[in-house]
Parts: structure tokens; C-alpha cells; sequence
């Protein structure tokens, strides 16, 4: 396959452009839910506890959800998961809209759609492969990073006027209707069947198969490690960081939307530096990524009182983000076999989630005890020691001549 033709890869295509059009929803449900979480309760703890709402669902359901992407149709799975949380958000934006929802309703309203999710994600992601060649597959990534990053820097900067100007329940109706229209566009996908050696495996033996397709894998294991639970932890807090930090420099909504804006457009810029071919060693990409993320976090707790460094510096942590997004996800493609890769990337998504809500938690409560400032630069540092980490494990994995450093 030849590059130009991923533009004809229609498969490649639908998939794309139906969720771009949910990400758009999402960007706005997601700066909405935190802010008017923020109205109600005044407290980061609280928004911390729907940090954990988001993530908790991914480890509990998470290995279940890979297995039985591998077992069954993946198409069904996204079409069918993705129209039930298009009825979940149109539910919830009814009940904003009449103003009769708890917090504690919306923290199980936000605990299910994630459930659903959950199911979802391993679906979506072991079908990239089977859709695209494997030589495109930098290129794919990249290029859902570069729509994802476009639809984000509109989205939060949306969100944020619209919130200021419109009633709070249209956003949240808008993201339902994102999801019917994603689901539509992917109902006519084609996703070819990938042939499973042992049909006669059980749950608990596929579930452990995924498992030892991780830990017996170094490079695996490593990239899980730094480029999953220890990043994750650390970055977790950001959004409720960000949401204080626009609070305090009475900047709003809207100010916390150009924020987040200013962190998907350092990740455009990533993104359309790896289609161009600026960067394509893949290992190279995944350790620059982390160790900017890294930097970009000190700088922010150096320049705290700085609106306009924070968001150049949140458009550094962007570009981080991208470079070790791609990087990642495409090792992860390459290494792991088509067959196992649900319950594999189930596994690997299950190991990286599991620190979101523990890193959320904690990050909302040191901060009673800590500056901010402190805070921000110690998460930085962990987080640049993490993915220069990385280089001694690529340097042995060089030596040991792995098949997957040759290919860019």
C-alpha cells in the first residue's frame, strides 16, 4: 500500500470522519462537566471524584471489554456502544436542562457512559490494524491525532463561550447527537476477520494470554510503565489544576477554555510535524514526547502567575502529548499480533488507567498541603525522569537488533 492511497482507504475513512465529529461533542461535555461541577460544589474534590468516575469503569471492565472484542463482531461493538451513550447524553441533557439531577445522579450517569466506553476502546483500537496496512499505520495515527487536535482546540475554546452565553444543557445535547452521527458513519465500516488460532479458549486463559503478552514483553512492559502509569498518575490532576488556575487568574470558562485550547494546538503542531516526516522513529517520538510533557509541567509551576507562559507552555505540553501518543500507540501496533490485540490493548489501556484516579485523588488533596507551583514542578520532574527512563530499554532493545526499530 502505497502512501496516498490511506486517502482511499474507505474503511480508514468513515472511521475517521465519524469520530471526529463525536471528539467535537466530547471536547464540549468534557470542559462542561468540569465547570459546572465547579459551580455547584466549589470543590476540587468533588471534580476530583468525576475524574474517578471517568476512569474507574476503564479497570474494572477494561480486560473483560478485550476479550470480548477478540471474541466478537467489532463493528457491532462500536456502532452499538456508541449509539447507547448518544441516548445516555441526550438522558443527561434533559436533566440539566430541568435542573433535576443530583451530583450523585451525575456521578453515575458519568460512571456508566464511561462503562460504555470501556467496552468501546478496545474495539476501536484492534480494528485500526485491520483496516490499515501496517506501513500506514504512523500515518493513520497521525492523522486522527491532527482532526482529534483540531475539533480539541475548537471544542474547549466553544465550550467555554458557550457556556457563558447559552443554557449548560446544550452542550451536553450536542455531544449526544455527536455520538448518533459517529454511529452512523461507522455502521458502514467493514472490518475484516482476523483468523484466532485456539477458538477454544476460555475467558480466564485468553485473559491471562493477553497478560503474558505484556510482562514477557520488555519493550511492552516499558512503554506501559513510563508512558502509561507513571505519566498518567502525574497528569491526572492537570484539568482540575487548570480549572484553579484559570479560577484564580479570574480568567473563567472561557479562559479555562483557551487553556485547554492551547494544549491541543501544540498537539496539532505534533501532529502535522509527524505527517510531514519531520519525525519518524518512532522510539525517538515516544521519549521526546514524554520528557517534553515532562518540562512543559516545571515550566508551568515556574510561571504560574503568567496567563500568557501558561499557555505557551500548555501548547509545549500539547506537542509532548502528540509526539508520545503516536509514537506509542504505533509501537503498540506493531508489537502486538492482530489476533490478540483487544485483549492485549485491554490489558495495556487497563494498566495505564488504573493510576488516573489514584493520581486524580491524590493530586486533589496535596494541593491543601503544597503550593501549586511546588506541586507542578515535582510532577515534572517524576515525569521527565520517566521517559528518559526509556533509553536504556530502547538502547539494549537496539542492540538485541528488534525488528521494530527498522521500521519507520
Amino acid at each position: 500500500m502505497q502512501e496516498k492511497s490511506l486517502f482511499k482507504n474507505f474503511n480508514f475513512m468513515l472511521l475517521w470522519a465519524g469520530q471526529s465529529v463525536s471528539q467535537l461533542g466530547t471536547a464540549l461535555y468534557n470542559l462542561a462537566i468540569m465547570w459546572y461541577i465547579l459551580e455547584k460544589t466549589g470543590s476540587t474534590l468533588a471534580m476530583g471524584i468525576s475524574v474517578v468516575c471517568f476512569t474507574l469503569p476503564t479497570t474494572i471492565i477494561g480486560p473483560i471489554a478485550g476479550v470480548f472484542a477478540d471474541k466478537h463482531d467489532k463493528k457491532k461493538i462500536i456502532v452499538i456502544t456508541d449509539c447507547i451513550n448518544g441516548l445516555l447524553m441526550l438522558a443527561l441533557s434533559y436533566f440539566i436542562a430541568v435542573d433535576n439531577i443530583s451530583i450523585g445522579a451525575l456521578y453515575v450517569v458519568m460512571a456508566l457512559g464511561a462503562s460504555v466506553s470501556a467496552v468501546f476502546t478496545p474495539a476501536i483500537t484492534s480494528s485500526m490494524p485491520m483496516i490499515v496496512d501496517s506501513q500506514q499505520l504512523t500515518k493513520a495515527n497521525s492523522l486522527s491525532q491532527f482532526t482529534s487536535r483540531i475539533v480539541s482546540i475548537l471544542g474547549p475554546a466553544l465550550a467555554g463561550i458557550l457556556i457563558a452565553i447559552l443554557d449548560m444543557w446544550i452542550l451536553f445535547f450536542i455531544n449526544g447527537i455527536s455520538y448518533l452521527i459517529s454511529a452512523i458513519s461507522e455502521s458502514f465500516i467493514t472490518i475484516p476477520k482476523v483468523d484466532v488460532k485456539d477458538t477454544s479458549q476460555k475467558f480466564v486463559e485468553q485473559f491471562k494470554e493477553g497478560l503474558s503478552n505484556v510482562w514477557n514483553n520488555k519493550l511492552v512492559l516499558y512503554l506501559v510503565i513510563s508512558g502509561g502509569i507513571i505519566i498518567n498518575f502525574f497528569l491526572a490532576p492537570l484539568s482540575i489544576y487548570s480549572a484553579v488556575i484559570s479560577a484564580n487568574l479570574d480568567k473563567g470558562a472561557t479562559g479555562l477554555g483557551i487553556m485547554q485550547a492551547s494544549v491541543s494546538i501544540g498537539a496539532l503542531l505534533g501532529s502535522v510535524m509527524i505527517l510531514l516526516g519531520f519525525i519518524k522513529n518512532k522510539y525517538k517520538m515516544a521519549i521526546a514526547g514524554l520528557t517534553l510533557e515532562g518540562l512543559a509541567l516545571i515550566a508551568l509551576g515556574l510561571f504560574i502567575q503568567n496567563y500568557y507562559l501558561i499557555l505557551f507552555f500548555m501548547g509545549m505540553l500539547g506537542l509532548g502529548v502528540a509526539m508520545a501518543s503516536v509514537g506509542i500507540s504505533t509501537l503498540y501496533q506493531i508489537l502486538i499480533p492482530k489476533e490478540k490485540m483487544g485483549r492485549v490493548m485491554s490489558i495495556v489501556t487497563t494498566l495505564c488507567s488504573v493510576t488516573i484516579p489514584l493520581g486524580t485523588l491524590f493530586g486533589s488533596v496535596i494541593i491543601n498541603y503544597h503550593t501549586m507551583e511546588n506541586v507542578l514542578i515535582f510532577f515534572g520532574v517524576i515525569v521527565s525522569i520517566s521517559g528518559l527512563s526509556l533509553v536504556g530499554v530502547v538502547r539494549e532493545s537496539n542492540e538485541r537488533k528488534e525488528e521494530v526499530f527498522t521500521v519507520d
